[in-house]
């Protein structure tokens, strides 16, 4: 697949008919206004950036290199609702990939994040990634059985792990998705 050329409309449980495609230097309005002007502290309190600084979110738009990010955008008619990454690992980890996702509040809970993500997971079978990562607060618990259903499995619980911009601390659950067959280790 050629992630310039991927278009993909979606319907999510309430009706709404949502276009999936990859992030280009022009919605850099967009995504601005998503994150910087309509996101809240609380909407974004447990993403690893603080992605309502608009020089972090200009950032992302130096250079696009869907090689090291791919970055889709979800958009309801004209209006920006949802962005999925698959970071991609460089040197010993150029094998992983790195999911993360934000959603605006209106599109929680209505099918669009798990469409989201199994098209992040197909992308990362198509570059030839062996595995999937994703970070989740553990009390995050819609989100961690949104994984599982994928097919993520929680390899890992780290306590205190995240701090948020207020100073408190959370455990982080790490979940995996095996996309290559896994060698085995007979001891």
């Amino acid at each position: 697949m050629k992630i310039k050329n991927y278009r993909k409309f979606v319907n999510t449980s309430n009706r709404l008919r949502v276009l999936l495609r990859p992030m280009t230097a022009g919605d850099k309005e967009a995504v601005t206004e998503m994150f910087c002007k309509r996101a809240t502290a609380e909407d974004v309190r447990f993403l690893k950036e603080d992605v309502r600084n608009p020089e972090l979110v200009a950032s992302w738009f130096e250079e696009i290199d869907y090689d090291r990010v791919v970055p889709l955008l979800a958009f309801q008619g004209e209006t920006l609702v949802g962005d999925a990454t698959l970071h991609r690992g460089h040197g010993a980890t150029r094998h992983l990939g790195e999911l993360r996702i934000y959603l605006t509040r209106e599109f929680r809970g209505v099918g669009l994040g798990m469409q989201l993500l199994r098209e992040l997971i197909e992308i990362g079978r198509e570059m030839g990634l062996h595995m999937l990562v994703a970070e989740v607060v553990s009390e995050e618990l819609t989100v961690i059985k949104a994984f599982r259903k994928l097919g993520f499995v929680r390899h890992a619980e780290f306590d205190d792990y995240f701090m948020d911009a207020d100073g408190g601390l959370h455990d982080v659950s790490v979940m995996v998705l095996p996309l290559a067959a896994r060698k085995e280790y007979l001891f």
